[in-house]
């Protein structure tokens, strides 16, 4: 795969929402705002769902994509609109757990947080899309397609034809990656990438990117609610 470098858009608007975050740790915490842990830690306090606005950062491009077979391409805006859309990319074997294991562990939370809150039932959709498309082939991945995915909160795992295909959307979503290779020069199964998860409103405008020290379900659900209440 050829190395992408992307240059960061918004970031501004990127740097003060971290700075805003940042801030409320120093903030003083109402004693019924604390939830003790074994260390007698307070946990953080978020901004109230619908008390702040995310900002518009850029459409998600166009691009072509398969789930169930790669005889049956489909726009990658099929999964990124209609609905609010957590997504990012990933790839079976990575092993690094600051990468697709910690966006993994994220999903996860936000996915079952929205099946048990009515509320957010059929509102909020999750999409993988992988980085290793000659090995998280469509049948590679139909199990987690089948097994992940529950009407309440849909779960989709796409790959693309090649990587050529997979290029464009990186390239286009700033996202870099590079496969690694051996001291001979030959490709590993490793794949560099800078583990990014967007938040994509229903008309398919990403409304905030969470890298590793930002993902933090919680956050996430605040901000998923926040879409909701602008969409009411």
């Amino acid at each position: 795969m050829t190395e992408l470098r992307g240059t960061p858009y918004a970031f501004l608007l990127w740097s003060c929402r971290v700075l805003a975050c940042c801030a409320l740790f120093l903030l003083p915490v109402a004693p019924d705002c604390v939830a003790g842990t074994e260390q007698g830690a307070a946990a953080p306090i978020y901004p109230k769902a619908g008390s702040y606005k995310l900002q518009r950062i850029q459409e998600v491009p166009s691009g072509w994509v398969v789930k169930e077979s790669k005889w049956l391409p489909r726009r990658l805006s099929t999964f990124t609109t209609g609905k609010i859309t957590l997504f990012s990319f990933f790839y079976g074997v990575c092993r690094d757990p600051l990468g697709c294991p910690a966006a993994w562990a994220a999903f996860q939370a936000v996915h079952d947080a929205v099946r048990s809150d009515q509320a957010l039932h059929n509102k909020v959709r999750l999409v993988f899309l992988s980085l290793d498309p000659e090995v998280d082939t469509p049948e590679a991945l139909s199990f987690y397609n089948s097994s992940m995915s529950t009407p309440e909160a849909p779960w989709a795992f796409l790959t693309t034809w090649s990587e050529a295909y997979l290029a464009n959307i990186l390239e286009r979503m700033y996202v870099p990656a590079a496969r690694e290779r051996d001291p001979d020069g030959k490709p590993t199964d490793v794949i560099t990438h800078l583990l990014k998860v967007f938040l994509i409103d229903k008309n398919g405008w990403v409304r905030e990117i969470y890298t590793t020290n930002f993902l933090n379900p919680d956050v996430i659900l605040s901000d998923i609610r926040t879409l909701l209440l602008e969409e009411n």
